[in-house]
């Protein structure tokens, strides 16, 4: 009986996780969907949702020791799985990331630290389930619609939270409802990550590595400078290492360009690419899409050169 309420104890930690990690999915779908795509898994983004749900639904079950075995097993193959995608993800793409947590756990930990939790993970699934009682007895009624309805609230966190990201990148108009327009740019999170100058001009560009409508932009981007739009132009990058070394030989960019982990790009934008013009400390304009033509900026946001 000791070494069953012990057992129990187990499951009940390992329910919990996984109840956590489900939270923290669903509360940023759309953040973990993309880092799919960064793993070079973009095609199972839709799978996102259903794997939130799913989790919060075998963290229940473990927790209320409702037929433990079964899902003590089911959760192992699930983590199994989601070790060998941040392998895949990590040694084929240089994604540091694992997502396992979703927005409750920083980007920046050490990967080592995320294989070796799901290592320890692996093994307490593996030997509680080895060392827990058989029970044949099958779920009551009252047990499925527990279970249902665990899955059911997953699905519907998930429908509200998730947004393709992919829907939404051929649009080069502003979105004037942007959390960050007209705001000073010292109260944003782009602070966090350069120091700008309040008497200078600046075009930030968030892009990433393999987005075509980010590519298609570049050379746009660079003549803002050279037609005197702005005094610098930052960029902030996301993606695989193989793939920025393959953006500067393609495009030598002649501009500052610093990395960020997918949690912190997300702080700034849900979109690639997109653009922030800065003036005097103040956000100006966003621009959300294929970059225009500085011809075309100057033309429609009415922006005059910088002296």
């Amino acid at each position: 009986m000791k070494d069953k309420k012990i057992l129990n104890a187990y499951c009940i930690v390992i329910g919990a996780v996984f109840i956590v990690s489900a939270v923290g999915k669903l509360l940023g779908m759309a953040q973990f969907a993309a880092l799919l795509g960064l793993y070079g898994l973009g095609y199972l983004k839709f799978l996102a949702p259903i794997i939130a749900s799913v989790e919060l639904a075998l963290g229940l079950m473990l927790i209320l020791l409702l037929n433990p075995r079964r899902y003590l097993m089911f959760g192992f193959v699930m983590l199994v799985v989601y070790t060998a995608a941040f392998s895949y993800g990590y040694f084929k793409n240089g994604v540091t990331d694992c997502g396992c947590f979703g927005t409750l756990l920083h980007a920046n930990i050490s990967p080592l630290y995320s294989f070796l939790r799901n290592i320890v993970l692996l093994s307490m699934m593996l030997l509680t389930w080895a060392r827990y009682p058989k029970e044949k007895v099958p779920l009551s009624p009252g047990q499925k619609t527990i279970e249902l309805a665990a899955l059911s609230i997953g699905v519907l966190i998930a429908a509200a939270t998730f947004k393709d990201q992919d829907v939404l990148q051929t649009t080069a108009a502003p979105r004037a409802d942007y959390n960050f327009q007209n705001q000073n740019v010292n109260r944003t999170e782009i602070s966090s990550y350069v120091r700008l100058s309040a008497d200078s001009t600046y075009l930030i560009f968030c892009f990433s590595y393999t987005c075509p409508h980010c590519l298609n932009s570049i050379a746009n981007l660079q003549q803002y400078k050279k037609n005197k739009l702005v005094d610098r132009i930052i960029a902030f990058g996301i993606g695989p290492d193989s793939s920025k070394q393959q953006f500067i030989r393609d495009f030598k960019p002649d501009f500052y360009i610093r990395d960020l982990d997918p949690r912190a790009m997300f702080k700034l934008t849900n979109l690639y690419p997109t653009a922030f013009f800065v003036k005097r400390d103040s956000i100006k304009v966003v621009v959300q899409g294929e970059l225009p033509s500085p011809v075309v900026f100057k033309s429609e946001y009415a922006v005059a050169p910088v002296n």
